[in-house]
């Protein structure tokens, strides 16, 4: 007798692109196995929603509930102190949130909550718990594995994210460390795949059109790339950012954001920049595209992806918004995304095996969650 589908519900971080693309893809995978998302819960904070295409693509009801967020001064540069305070003097704020959340549990009645890393769903879970289990999904959570470089210096930041991250895992049934290359598993951690959509699949043979692509995730950004841009207007760019779609320039326009064009643009691009977030590097990644990596200024987490991508050859890391490396590193041959997408092709069978797992039910398919030697 085939077992009745699963129903999943996700508890999604709301701010930056990442971890919304992330729960798009594992939705794609769940259906193709014949389970159902039944509805999403995105935490937000500074922009107040998700962006429209994730509400559009996922094909399930989005709900939104305030959640923490990062502090950041004028450049973007996150503030870890002023963070904790702000959050905890709105702490309060958030009790409504948490009785959204058990309103939705007690309503969709899910078998398996998937959480991409929203420290809301952690703290439901610490403070209320479920009866549904919880599967966390992060790359976050590669940075407690021994392979993850860890870097020196920022001490609060790297106490902030392992405290964090500790948090969004708290009482999960499994951990999924999403990953730019196969590990060892690392104790009730599973390495995963990046969970990148399937559209990229239809882009891998778009011819170029010389453009550079740039993302950023913090808007506060934009006044360096426009600098670099008067300076250099003989090339093309094209950004994506939160704020109004505008053109600075011939050779500098503004998009707001998109996922579909984004990825569209990306497999026209001769390259790209982004803030080493986990995302934008695995897309660039498989498409072939040469990625500079600027983490947002004081973000530890960012210092750290950039050293683990380019030491498997994602691009090349600057701690400015400069893109003259970039166009250094495009002056040789390009990458080859044969073995990186070798290692994409197995995320289905170990993210939505871990799921079905987690439900008691054996996993379908073969080179399932846990065997990543």
């Amino acid at each position: 007798m085939t077992p009745a589908p699963l129903r999943v519900l996700f508890a999604v971080q709301g701010e930056g692109r990442g971890h919304l693309t992330q729960a798009l893809a594992l939705a794609a995978m769940l259906r193709r196995r014949g389970h159902q998302v039944v509805g999403a819960l995105a935490g937000t904070s500074r922009w107040g929603d998700v962006p429209d295409f994730f509400r559009r693509d996922l094909g399930a009801r989005v709900e939104t509930v305030e959640s923490p967020g990062f502090v950041a001064d004028g450049d973007g540069r996150i503030r870890p102190l002023a963070t904790l305070a702000v959050n905890l003097r709105h702490a309060r704020r958030y009790a409504p949130s948490l009785d959204r959340i058990t309103a939705t549990l007690d309503r969709l009645e899910p078998d398996v909550v998937v959480n991409f890393y929203e420290g809301l769903m952690g703290l439901h879970s610490v403070l209320r718990g479920t009866d549904a289990p919880v599967v966390a999904v992060g790359h976050q959570f590669m940075t407690d594995h021994p392979e993850y470089p860890l870097l020196p210096g920022q001490p609060l930041q790297r106490v902030a994210m392992q405290g964090y991250t500790a948090l969004v895992g708290s009482g999960a049934a499994s951990r999924l460390a999403l990953s730019f290359y196969d590990a060892p598993d690392h104790g009730a951690t599973r390495v995963t795949p990046p969970l990148l959509r399937p559209q990229l699949a239809a882009l891998a043979d778009v011819p170029c059109d010389g453009s550079i692509l740039v993302y950023l995730m913090e808007p506060a950004m934009a006044p360096q790339l426009v600098a670099w841009s008067d300076r250099h207007p003989e090339v093309r760019v094209h950004t994506f950012a939160a704020m109004a779609p505008h053109a600075h320039s011939p050779s500098l326009t503004f998009h707001g954001l998109s996922g579909t064009a984004f990825l569209q643009r990306m497999a026209a691009a001769r390259g790209v920049v982004c803030t080493a977030g986990f995302e934008t590097v695995s897309e660039a990644m498989w498409l072939g595209t040469p990625a500079l990596m600027v983490p947002t200024p004081g973000h530890y987490e960012q210092r750290c992806n950039a050293v683990d991508a380019e030491a498997v050859g994602a691009g090349v890391r600057s701690a400015v918004l400069d893109l003259d490396p970039l166009l250094a590193l495009l002056d040789g041959p390009a990458p080859d995304p044969t073995s990186f997408r070798a290692w994409v092709a197995k995320a289905e069978a170990r993210a939505v095996g871990a799921i079905e797992e987690a439900a008691g039910r054996s996993p379908v398919g073969g080179d399932g969650a846990g065997d990543g030697q």
